[in-house]
């Protein structure tokens, strides 16, 4: 019989299957992580965006806004008729929200790191991280929003006249 017509060897076949294993892999890790980036950068619009508002909600109502973040959540503030900080009812939209999972912040206040609220703190104990002034006046911060053993991350940050500006990242 002629070599010729004889087909594929078994080396030949086993390299091509090994091509398309390789090949198969880059894909799948470079899909499977598209998921958590777009996720990812949606939480990071999300907050900056509501931060634009709160912003936008404490100059037209002339009163100050405060926010705070928590494990895996955060909020934002007014002062109520007790005099005390207390959860902003004056919008909707500015409701509590919860992070996505696997998401994490990492906030800095003028140029401190600043942990979390604590899950059991009183309310009546709650005071606010960053506070959103009448005249467009912020607290200077930045906020690194995360996720575990991900070198990518989104950095929003603002100065104490409100610029605020969001940007991805990489460790």
């Amino acid at each position: 019989m002629d070599r010729h017509c004889a087909g594929f060897t078994l080396i030949e076949l086993m390299v091509v299957i090994l091509i398309i294993g390789v090949m198969a892999t880059f894909v799948t890790l470079s899909i499977g992580n598209r998921a958590l980036d777009d996720r990812m950068e949606n939480e990071s619009h999300r907050i900056e965006e509501l931060t634009r508002l709160g912003l936008e909600e404490a100059d037209l109502k002339g009163i100050p806004i405060g926010m705070v973040f928590g494990p895996g959540e955060y909020g934002f503030l007014a002062i109520n008729d007790k005099k005390l900080w207390g959860r902003y009812t004056g919008s909707e939209i500015l409701r509590p929200r919860r992070l996505s999972q696997p998401f994490f912040v990492q906030l800095t206040v003028e140029n401190h790191p600043v942990a979390p609220l604590a899950a059991d703190t009183p309310p009546d104990k709650v005071v606010p991280q960053i506070l959103l002034l009448p005249g467009g006046d912020t607290t200077a911060f930045a906020l690194d929003l995360r996720a575990p053993n991900d070198r990518l991350y989104y950095h929003i940050e603002s100065d104490s006249q409100g610029h605020i500006k969001r940007e991805r990242r990489q460790d």
